[in-house]
């Protein structure tokens, strides 16, 4: 009886052990701050944009996607949270989705081409914004997020 209790001891001890070091990724994250905008070109509302915050000194970045309005949200760990505080280079991108393509050839048909046969390299998919926006660095746009409790609301006004 004793060795089933001492055995019990250790297996509860070795379990606490090894659970207490689960989860602690979580705190070496930084902390992230809300922050939502809107994205209007010439007026505007864009909608189905990409919009990555790039934090200047960390270069962690921060995600979001714009609704039919044109809003978005930041995510940077878990859906929402926000980003880091402090200075961001941002970019914006609207890539609309890949054409369809054409049904093959059976394979069988004399008129059948793998795949990529016939074709140089395949097209960049490329934004429906301006082309300066697709690149923090030359989009000219700029955000500070605040920690002070505050709302962080960024609105994004790009020019053709």
């Amino acid at each position: 009886m004793h060795r089933s209790v001492s055995f019990t001891l250790l297996i509860t001890c070795s379990l606490t052990i090894a659970l207490a070091g689960c989860g602690s990724e979580k705190l070496n994250r930084p902390p992230v701050f809300k922050v939502t905008g809107k994205v209007t070109l010439s007026g505007k509302p864009v909608a189905n944009a990409d919009v990555t915050f790039i934090h200047d000194e960390s270069k962690r970045a921060a995600f979001g996607k714009t609704n039919a309005e044109g809003v978005y949200k930041l995510t940077t760990f878990a859906a929402n949270d926000g980003a880091v505080e402090g200075k961001h280079s941002i970019k914006v991108v609207d890539i609309p989705p890949p054409a369809t393509t054409p049904a093959l050839a059976d394979t069988e048909s004399p008129e059948y081409q793998p795949p990529g046969i016939g074709q140089d390299t395949m097209p960049k998919p490329k934004s429906n914004l301006p082309a300066k926006y697709s690149d923090a660095a030359t989009s000219g746009l700029f955000g500070v997020v605040n920690a002070d409790g505050g709302e962080n609301v960024i609105d994004l006004q790009l020019t053709p």
